[in-house]
């Protein structure tokens, strides 16, 4: 299963101008993989538009339960402080295509 998670902060909260918050966006770049392994999460990977204030996050995880807890760990918290985070899960071309042909099978 694949979650996609968007992080968004505004110019004002940016990193690049807030000595906390570019601390808590390092710390949890050189962690995030460690962190995710802990709750059996593969971090898939990390994508920034730094001029956007944007990244956005692909991770496979066994369930979402995992992932639940893993969004419980203290340095992922920290993102929330400066961050609108929204989290999707996603399917890759492959599930895609094997769910479009399981309704196809249902749907004749």
């Amino acid at each position: 299963m694949y979650v996609l998670q968007t992080l968004r902060h505004s110019p004002e909260s940016c990193p690049l101008g807030k000595p906390e918050n570019l601390q808590t966006m390092k710390t949890w770049l050189e962690t995030v993989d460690a962190l995710a392994a802990k709750h059996g999460i593969k971090v898939v990977c990390v994508w920034t538009d730094r001029w956007g204030h944007t990244s956005w996050v692909v991770y496979e995880t066994p369930n979402m339960d995992a992932f639940a807890k893993f969004e419980l760990e203290p340095e992922n918290l920290k993102l929330v402080t400066f961050n609108h985070i929204e989290t999707k899960r996603v399917t890759s071309a492959k599930e895609t295509l094997a769910f479009f042909k399981q309704y196809q099978k249902l749907n004749k």
